[in-house]
């Protein structure tokens, strides 16, 4: 069985539309009706695109390193949002959920390893 072929069995398909609809009306404001985007708006999209469209396969969440990389992400998008100059509360909301996240995570990771128990 091929990538291409489990990947299509995991995909919900209703989840998908819902958010391929939502990414290409956000898109269209961002980048077409409202004034030209700046490099900070391009590379938040790239960011958050992908998270969005990983929501919709079944069983990423479940992977090890998803938390992580989702904490990561939020750090990102928060630190982008502040030096695009816009939304400064909500970018350090982004950058407090994130640090927050991975700290929790990381205390997670030590219980695990101290403890000698793997889930």
């Amino acid at each position: 069985m091929t990538a291409l072929h489990t990947l299509r069995k995991r995909i919900r398909p209703a989840a998908l539309l819902v958010m391929s609809t939502l990414i290409v009306a956000a898109t269209y404001f961002e980048f077409v009706y409202y004034n030209s985007p700046t490099l900070y708006s391009v590379a938040l999209w790239i960011i958050v695109v992908p998270m969005l469209l990983a929501s919709t396969v079944t069983g990423v969440r479940s992977h090890p390193l998803y938390q992580p990389l989702v904490y990561g992400g939020f750090i990102v998008i928060g630190t982008l949002q502040y030096l695009d100059g816009e939304w400064f509360l909500l970018a350090v909301l982004f950058v407090l959920g994130g640090v927050l996240g991975l700290a929790v995570e990381l205390r997670n990771q030590t219980n695990v390893t101290r403890s000698g128990y793997q889930q």
